[in-house]
C-alpha cells in the first residue's frame, strides 16, 4: 500500500470503538487525523535512522569499554586498580535496570517522551565530561558506569515507545537495525578510541567524547517524532498489566535472558587483554573490539530479518546460543594468534548478539493478545532488559575472579591466566539455549484464545492504528 493510500485509509476510520470495560469511544478526531505509514515511508525511515543515533550514544560505549579498560589497566592514576574493568558492565546493566521505570513512566505521560530523551542526552553529555575529571577508581566508575547508564536508559526507553507507533510487520528488523548501529559504533570507535587514549590521554579524550555525544545526539533527536497524536488521557495503569508474571513462559524466557546475558560480554571486555597476553599490540586488540562489533552490526538485522520471516524466535535463539558456545569451545580455546582470534571475535560477534533482537518477539509471545494488552508488551520488554541488565551487573564481578592475568598462558584457553573464563563463556551460552522450550508452553498452547480474539479485534485494532503496540 502507497503512504497516500494508508493516509487515505487513516480518513476512513470507524466513527466509534470501545475500550477494554465496553465503553464507547467517540473517534471523530481520529478520523480527521491522517497518519504516515507504518513499516515505511520517508517519515518512518528519519525515525529510524534518528534512533540509530540514540542507539550509538546508549550502547556505543558500553561495547567498547574493553578498550579503555585496557588503557586504564596500564596507565596511571588507575593502573593495577580492579575496579575501573566493571565501568562498562556497571554502565550496561544499569542502561538497562532503568528500562522498566522509565517506560512505565512514558507509559503513563507519553507527551515526556521527546523531553525524557533530551534529559538523556544532557546526563550523557556531563558523565563523560566528570569522568575526564575523576581522581579515583569509584569516581571514573560512577561517572562512566552508574551516571552514564540511568541517562542512555533515558534515551533508549522513549525510543522504543516511540518505535511501537512507526513498525510493526517489520518490528524486528526495524530493532535489529538499531541494535546494529551500537554495535557498528563499537566496531568503529575502538581504535579512534586508542589513538586518542595514547595521543592525548584519558581526559581529554572523556571531555572530547561528552561534547560529541552532545552534537550529535541532538542532531539523531530532531529527527525522532511521534507518528500519531498523543492521547488526552492515557489508560489508568493496573494491576492487571503484570498478570503475565503467572506465565510459564515468561519465566522461561526470563531466566533464559538472564543466564545468556551472565555468559554473553565476557569477549567484548577481556578480549583485548587477553590478545595482550599472546604478544598482540594494544592497536590490534582494539581491532579485535571492533570485528567483534562489526560482526554484531551485522548478525543482528539479518537475526532479526529471519525472526520477522518466520514469525518466530526460535531458530535465531538456537543460533545466538548453541552457536556462540560451540565458537567460545572450539575456537577461542585453541587461539593463539591475530587470525584465529579475529575468525572468532567475527564468529561470536555475528552470533550471540541476535539475542538481544528478540526480546520484542519474546514480550509478543509471552503476551499472546498483542492488540488487547499493549501496555503488558511494553512492560515485559522492559522487564526482560532489566533483567538482562542484572545479569550483566553480576557477570562482571564473577568474570573479574576468572581471569587471572599475570599467570601462565600455556595451554588449552589461555592456560590459567583465562581458561576459566573461557568454559564459562561456552557453558553458559550452551546453558541458555533451553530458552526454546518454550515452543511448548506458548500462550497459544495453554491460554487460547489470545490469537483468536487478536484476529476479531483486529479491524477495530486497525483503525486505531496499533498505536501503542510493542515493537
Amino acid at each position: 500500500m502507497s503512504e497516500k493510500e494508508e493516509q487515505v485509509r487513516g480518513r476512513e476510520t470507524v466513527n466509534a470503538l470501545q475500550d477494554a470495560d465496553g465503553t464507547t469511544i467517540p473517534t471523530t478526531r481520529i478520523a480527521e487525523n491522517t497518519y504516515p505509514p507504518q513499516d515505511g515511508g520517508k517519515q518512518a525511515w528519519l525515525f529510524l535512522f534518528g534512533a540509530c543515533i540514540i542507539e550509538i550514544t546508549a550502547w556505543g560505549f558500553p561495547y567498547c569499554y574493553g578498550v579503555f579498560e585496557a588503557y586504564f589497566n596500564s596507565h596511571p592514576p588507575f593502573q593495577g586498580q580492579n575496579l575501573v574493568s566493571i565501568g562498562g558492565v556497571l554502565s550496561n546493566g544499569v542502561l538497562q535496570l532503568s528500562l522498566p521505570p522509565i517506560m512505565y513512566y512514558v507509559n503513563n505521560f507519553p507527551g515526556h517522551r521527546i523531553a525524557v530523551m533530551w534529559a538523556g542526552c544532557l546526563v550523557c553529555t556531563f558523565s563523560a565530561i566528570a569522568a575526564g575529571f575523576a581522581k579515583t577508581p569509584l569516581q571514573l566508575v560512577m561517572a562512566i558506569g552508574l551516571c552514564y547508564g540511568i541517562g542512555a536508559g533515558m534515551l533508549f526507553a522513549p525510543s522504543i515507545h516511540l518505535m511501537a507507533e512507526w513498525f510493526k510487520v517489520k518490528k524486528s528488523l526495524a530493532y535489529g537495525f538499531i541494535c546494529a548501529a551500537g554495535a557498528a559504533a563499537g566496531a568503529g570507535l575502538p581504535p579512534v578510541y586508542t589513538f586518542c587514549l595514547n595521543r592525548y590521554g584519558y581526559k581529554v579524550t572523556l571531555i572530547g567524547w561528552g561534547i560529541i555525544t552532545f552534537v550529535v545526539t541532538s542532531l539523531g533527536l530532531l529527527c525522532v517524532r511521534p507518528r500519531l497524536p498523543v492521547a488526552a488521557k492515557p489508560p489508568p495503569p493496573s494491576w492487571r498489566d503484570f498478570d503475565f508474571a503467572k506465565k510459564p513462559l515468561f519465566l522461561i524466557m526470563l531466566l533464559a535472558t538472564i543466564v545468556q546475558a551472565i555468559g554473553h560480554y565476557g569477549p567484548s571486555l577481556y578480549l583485548p587483554s587477553f590478545a595482550a597476553d599472546f604478544g598482540i599490540s594494544a592497536s590490534q586488540g582494539a581491532m579485535l573490539a571492533s570485528f567483534l562489533n562489526l560482526a554484531q552490526a551485522i548478525g543482528q538485522p539479518l537475526q532479526g530479518w529471519l525472526a520477522d520471516w518466520r514469525k518466530s524466535y526460535y531458530i535465531p535463539m538456537l543460533i545466538s546460543t548453541i552457536g556462540a558456545s560451540l565458537e567460545a569451545l572450539l575456537i577461542w580455546g585453541f587461539a593463539r594468534n591475530l587470525g584465529l582470534l579475529c575468525l572468532f571475535a567475527l564468529a561470536f560477534g555475528s552470533t550471540a548478539g541476535g539475542f538481544a533482537v528478540l526480546r520484542p518477539r519474546f514480550a509478543a509471545e509471552i503476551v499472546g493478545d498483542q492488540d488487547q494488552q499493549d501496555n503488558q508488551s511494553l512492560l515485559v520488554f522492559a522487564i526482560l532488559a532489566a533483567s538482562r541488565g542484572s545479569a550483566i551487573i553480576g557477570s562482571g564481578f564473577i568474570m573479574k575472579n576468572l581471569v587471572h592475568e599475570g599467570s601462565s598462558t600455556e595451554g588449552w584457553g589461555g592456560g590459567q591466566a583465562w581458561s576459566q573464563l573461557v568454559i564459562y563463556t561456552g557453558v553458559i551460552m550452551f546453558t541458555a539455549s533451553f530458552g526454546a522450550i518454550g515452543m511448548f508452553v506458548g500462550p497459544q498452547r495453554r491460554y487460547g484464545g489470545g490469537r483468536a480474539k487478536s484476529m476479531t479485534s483486529e479491524k477495530s485494532s486497525n483503525a486505531v492504528d496499533n498505536s501503542s503496540e510493542l515493537v
